[in-house]
């Protein structure tokens, strides 16, 4: 298994507890490293025996030129944990981010847990007083499909 790399772990935990409210007692287990301007996080290594080109583990972050970017896939797994930069959503506001446009009314700059029905669901941002969904396009299909079904 990899070993976390020092600033790369402490950058990571920083911003988890700093900006999401995630203790850092829920992530003593985790290790950290960064691989191609992205930070891995795995809990378990895969054998040694086994090579990938890929690292092991879950992507957490992706390095911008601003700094870390979670993604929405980690902080969906953090799910609960996360008490700040939460913002709960509407049916009708989740759609209307899902299909690409921006909600108005969120003069905070910076990234957000997007929460529907009490569940993380993905990754926004704040900017310039408007919420834009950063999640990727394949789970964006699968949460309107969702929202469909529920509909009938």
């Amino acid at each position: 298994m990899p070993e976390s790399n020092a600033p790369c772990r402490e950058e990571a935990l920083h911003l988890l507890e700093s900006v999401f409210g995630v203790a850092r007692s829920h992530l003593t287990d985790f290790c950290f490293y960064e691989h191609n301007d992205e930070v891995w996080v795995v809990g378990n290594g895969p054998p040694v025996e086994i090579a990938a080109q890929r690292p092991a583990g879950l992507r957490a972050f992706r390095r911008m030129p601003r700094g870390l970017k979670p993604t929405s896939v980690f902080l969906v797994v953090l799910g609960e944990r996360i008490t700040q930069s939460r913002v709960e959503v509407s049916t009708g506001q989740l759609r209307t981010l899902l299909l690409g446009s921006r909600l108005e009314g969120f003069p905070k700059e910076a990234y957000v847990a997007i929460s529907y029905r009490g569940d993380v669901v993905g990754c926004g941002r704040t900017h310039h007083g408007t919420l834009q969904a950063l999640i990727p396009t394949g789970r964006r299909r699968e949460l309107l499909d969702i929202l469909d079904a529920s509909e009938r």
